[in-house]
C-alpha cells in the first residue's frame, strides 16, 4: 500500500520534512517513491505538487493525519473517504456535571427519586454479573487453564507455608509457656 507521509529531512535540531509517497511497510525515512512536496515547520513554508499528489489520492494512496491538515491549508482537492482525526472531540463518557459556585446551593441534600436509585442498583448488579461471567468464562478457557492451574497450586503453596509457620509459632509459644 502506498501511503504519502512526511519524511524528516534538514539539520540537527532543525528538522524540515519531505511529504513524501512510500511503501507504507518501509520505514519512514528510507526509500521512497516520489518527493510531493516540503515543509518547514519553524516558517510554516509548504511546498506541494498538487497534481501528483491527486494522482496517489486518485490510485488510492493513504495520507498521514498530518499531510491531510496540510492539504486542507492549501485546499488541495481530497477524496470523500480522506479523513482527518479530530483531537478535541470529547471522550464517549458522559460530561461531567460542573460544581455549584453558592455555597448554599452546595450543602442542600440532591433529591433522588426510589425509582432512580432502584434502577441504579440494578444496573450496577448487571454489570456486577456480567463481570463474574467474564472472569469465569477466562479462567473456563482453554488458553489459560494453565495458569489458571499455575495460580491454584501457587495458592496451595503459600497456604501450606502460611500452615507450617503458625504450627511452629505455635510450638515456640508452648516452649516459652
Amino acid at each position: 500500500m502506498v501511503v504519502i507521509r512526511l519524511a524528516r529531512h534538514g539539520r540537527h535540531k532543525y528538522p524540515t520534512y519531505r511529504i513524501v509517497a512510500a511503501d507504507k511497510r518501509r520505514a519512514a525515512t528510507s526509500k521512497f517513491l516520489d518527493i510531493l512536496g516540503t515543509y518547514n515547520p519553524h516558517t510554516k513554508e509548504l511546498t506541494l505538487k498538487k497534481e501528483q499528489i491527486a494522482a496517489y489520492l486518485k490510485n488510492g494512496a493513504q495520507a498521514s493525519d498530518r499531510v491531510l491538515r496540510l492539504l486542507q491549508s492549501q485546499d488541495v482537492e481530497l477524496p470523500k473517504w480522506a479523513k482527518t482525526h479530530d483531537r478535541n472531540k470529547s471522550p464517549k463518557s458522559e460530561p461531567v456535571e460542573e460544581a455549584t459556585d453558592t455555597k448554599e446551593e452546595a450543602t442542600e441534600p440532591a433529591e433522588v427519586s426510589t425509582e432512580t436509585a432502584e434502577a441504579t442498583v440494578e444496573v450496577a448488579n448487571e454489570k456486577a454479573e456480567k463481570a463474574e461471567k467474564t472472569a469465569q468464562e477466562v479462567k473456563d478457557s482453554a488458553g489459560t487453564s494453565k495458569e489458571a492451574d499455575k495460580k491454584d497450586a501457587d495458592d496451595k503453596k503459600t497456604e501450606a507455608v502460611a500452615e507450617a509457620v503458625e504450627e511452629t509459632v505455635k510450638k515456640e509459644v508452648k516452649k516459652e509457656a
